[in-house]
């Protein structure tokens, strides 16, 4: 699939959830590619005039849904082997505890005071809002949750967009640290089938075969020999009003199969008129 991009507005009725393959953190520094460019271009135009943004990063697993009501957001390093710049970076970005708490009393989940924003989360935000005026609390996944337990998750979140909260899952489309290709050949077609077959069933709207992709979808064990980063995108799903029109935002890949592709979750008639 070519590589695709677009700009689109966050000024519809109800925040469309948006799903974002976040990438390593040389993101960051790699400024010449693609993917830096729709973070620093296209999802900060996407989050101008939210009132807050709720993450939802591969990075945060609970054994079970726990929402962040820092005040203040710390900026954890949770990576290894990088340039000394890259753990220099602080995003010191507000939270909403008020909201956050308010969250998790609608739908009944857990509260971490002390909780700051992982690279999945703090990452794009760092690019996106590089004056972090936009406040960023987070929400963990569910470690041994499977894609219909994120599925479920996401449907509680489904209301916060009327309130101006945007949803925003950040997780990776492929995913197989040990497959990159530092050299930046070609994707392998293990990982541009399966990603194919993600957006082809996504358009579609066909729930049950993404829920079973772990069995059916070409690729999927090497794309995700563990699914940790694929199921924030099912948190964006759930999150999506019911038949939702779903609009490819980006896709690219970096390091050969490390797939960067970002969506947006409309409801059909939002799609029609969205910028």
């Amino acid at each position: 699939m070519p590589q695709t991009s677009a700009t689109t507005g966050s000024t519809a009725k109800s925040l469309a959830p948006i799903f974002i393959s976040h990438g390593s953190p040389m993101v960051v520094a790699r400024q010449s590619t693609p993917a830096f460019h729709f973070f620093v271009d296209e999802l900060s135009k996407m989050t101008d005039g939210v009132r807050a943004i709720l993450m939802i990063s591969a990075h945060w697993q609970a054994a079970s849904p726990t929402i962040s009501t820092a005040a203040k957001q710390e900026t954890i390093h949770d990576f290894y082997g990088f340039p000394q710049p890259l753990y220099d970076l602080q995003y010191g970005v507000e939270g909403a505890p008020e909201l956050a708490r308010e969250i998790a009393e609608e739908i009944g989940i857990d509260t971490d005071a002390k909780r700051g924003l992982d690279h999945g989360a703090w990452m794009p935000m760092y690019l996106a809002r590089p004056n972090a005026d936009i406040p960023v609390f987070q929400l963990s996944m569910l470690g041994r949750g499977n894609a219909r337990d994120h599925y479920e998750l996401g449907k509680k979140l489904r209301k916060l967009g009327e309130k101006g909260i945007l949803v925003l899952a950040s997780g990776a489309m492929t995913h197989n640290l040990r497959a990159l290709d530092f050299n930046e050949g070609p994707p392998q077609t293990w990982a541009t089938d399966f990603t194919d077959w993600m957006l082809d069933k996504i358009e579609a709207g066909d729930i049950d075969a993404l829920l079973d992709y772990r069995d059916t979808a070409p690729g999927a064990k090497m794309a995700h020999p563990e699914d940790d980063h694929l199921m924030p995108l099912y948190v964006a799903l759930g999150a999506a009003p019911e038949g939702f029109a779903a609009k490819v935002l980006h896709n690219s890949y970096e390091f050969g199969n490390l797939a960067m592709t970002a969506l947006r979750f409309y409801d059909q008639d939002e799609l029609k008129t969205a910028a």
